[in-house]
């Protein structure tokens, strides 16, 4: 049970993600499609159309790289959490 605890929640989620039914694979990948596709809505509604010049900025910029790496675990652990709760 501990080396389940061991590792990085990115790479848990990908071994997850590749291991799970592919129903509930899908859904997850789905879920996260979509809410991707609303946030790049919703910034160019706020951003224009500068927003992906703006992102750019963001992911290249050295002061957020530890931001985003945590950011990205969280989502890991979040769409872990999906996929386990609803394990067929």
């Amino acid at each position: 049970m501990e080396h389940i605890l061991e590792g990085l929640p990115q790479d848990k989620w990908l071994e997850i993600i590749f291991n799970a039914s592919q129903g509930l694979s899908e859904r997850e990948l789905t879920r996260m499609l979509e809410r991707q596709a609303a946030m790049e809505i919703l910034l160019e509604k706020r951003l224009g159309e500068m927003w992906e010049d703006e992102l750019d900025y963001i992911v290249k910029s050295e002061e957020s790289s530890e931001e985003i790496h945590h950011r990205v675990q969280d989502i890991a652990i979040e769409s872990m959490g999906n996929i386990l709760t609803r394990n067929e």
